[in-house]
């Protein structure tokens, strides 16, 4: 009679080992998936920045205005020819599926600052403001726009030590510039230590809304 010999198999132990390490490394795979496509995406937001705001100067150089907001408020105008011979395409906001978002002086002939969202840590991203219901974090434009508040500034700083006697004002509102009621126990940012039109005057202010939040 031939005997057959008998093979050991798998214990439960061993295929839960076996089972975890695969999802293990298949989660691990699909977070680097995701973060390369994060990355990518970002890295393309900046690089449609850079082409805009090369248009925006030789746009500058020829009308001695920048183009007007119009052409960066509505979904029509996402891959519109507005911009060209300086661009041929207005490019498109991947985030929002709208043109970046554009933020000027009253005139238009001053400055600008276009606006996108960064999904990775950026050492140059700034302080979250909301522009038309759309939340952006990073910004780009003409040398003299108004400085905007770094990414750091969202947690409670080492330099902000609110004195009494004097007020904290923020953009709590387009065109809407208040005091911080509470600066001791809550930070406001980006803030304009005792100027009531926040940076800007008393008919142009606030093109965007800060943020509070408690100390």
């Amino acid at each position: 009679m031939i005997m057959f010999k008998k093979t050991k198999g798998f214990t439960l132990i061993e295929l839960l080992i076996v089972v975890t390490i695969l999802a293990i490394l298949i989660l691990g795979a699909i977070a680097a998936i995701l973060n390369s496509r994060k990355s990518a995406t970002d890295a393309s937001v900046k690089s449609e920045l850079d082409r805009l705001k090369i248009a925006f100067e030789d746009y500058y150089g020829d009308h001695n205005c920048y183009p007007p907001t119009e052409w960066f408020d509505s979904v029509d105008d996402c891959g519109s020819n507005s911009l060209a011979p300086y661009l041929s395409k207005v490019p498109c906001n991947p985030r929002t599926e709208l043109p970046y978002a554009l933020e000027t002086d009253a005139t238009g002939c001053v400055w600008y600052k276009l606006y996108g969202y960064l999904s990775s840590p950026d050492s140059n991203q700034i302080e979250p403001v909301t522009i038309q219901s759309s939340t952006y974090n990073y910004t780009i434009g003409s040398a003299n726009s108004p400085a905007s508040t770094p990414a750091s500034s969202s947690a409670p700083a080492s330099s902000y030590n609110p004195q009494p006697n004097h007020y904290y004002y923020y953009c709590s509102g387009i065109n809407n510039c208040t005091s911080n009621p509470d600066p001791i126990n809550q930070l406001c940012a980006p803030y304009f230590l005792d100027d009531a039109n926040c940076g800007g005057t008393a008919n142009d202010k606030c093109h965007s809304v800060g943020t509070c939040h408690p100390i």
